[in-house]
């Protein structure tokens, strides 16, 4: 929850005891403990279990887009401010979400993480695999040289990652990255996305100033 000015009373509480229910259930977990002997000398000792799963209660909320978004639910408020954004939520408020954000899933601006499949399936939305390339891969491409590059492009069988490199690129360019203004890289995607790069090769030309509002 953003927690701000306009929050009222009734919805900081709500959020109180919602952490307070949390840390209980956490305080909980960790005083179970099992029993096991000790070999070595002949005594019994106690050790804590961890959970050994994920919480089912919770859903990772995956932000798809680089343009800033909001959204808000009964108990909630999301500010998203960049692509990949992760937000992890109990599993009623995001059922709302998906209830009151059912195109932007859809769409795939919202995602959930791969570790959520069985959500995925149940609500019959996306997890982040199926629309974008993974961090590792995309921050990979800033040392790709331009062979590499191009045959990383024509594996990618799915237009929802290569609209995830355009987008990582795009935004990288606009942040100043130096090895996403290279020139001979902004002119391999400009051929690869047949014209998605020109107002970047007019930058580096000096022709033109990209807004980031364009992205």
């Amino acid at each position: 929850m953003k927690i701000n000015s306009k929050t009222t009373k009734a919805e900081l509480e709500a959020y109180i005891a919602e952490l307070e229910a949390k840390l209980s259930n956490q305080n909980k977990e960790e005083t179970k403990t099992t029993t096991t002997s000790d070999e070595c000398v002949g005594v019994v000792t106690e050790r804590p279990v961890k959970p050994r799963y994920k919480n089912d209660n919770e859903v990772t909320l995956v932000y798809c887009s680089d343009s800033l978004g909001f959204a808000k639910i009964s108990s909630m408020e999301f500010n998203f401010t960049r692509y990949g954004e992760e937000f992890r939520i109990p599993r009623y408020q995001f059922d709302e979400l998906v209830g009151k954000y059912r195109s932007w899933f859809d769409r795939g601006i919202f995602a959930v993480s791969s570790d959520d499949v069985d959500v995925a399936v149940a609500k019959g939305i996306p997890t982040v695999d199926e629309f974008a390339l993974n961090a590792k891969t995309l921050n990979a491409i800033g040392t790709m040289s331009v062979s590499e590059i191009e045959e990383m492009w024509n594996k990618l069988n799915k237009i929802e990652h290569k609209r995830s490199v355009i987008t990582f690129v795009k935004r990288k360019f606009i942040e100043g990255d130096p090895k996403y203004r290279n020139r001979e890289k902004i002119d391999l995607f400009n051929r690869l996305t047949d014209g998605c790069f020109f107002r970047e090769q007019d930058e580096l030309s000096g022709r033109y100033k990209i807004n980031p509002t364009e992205m």
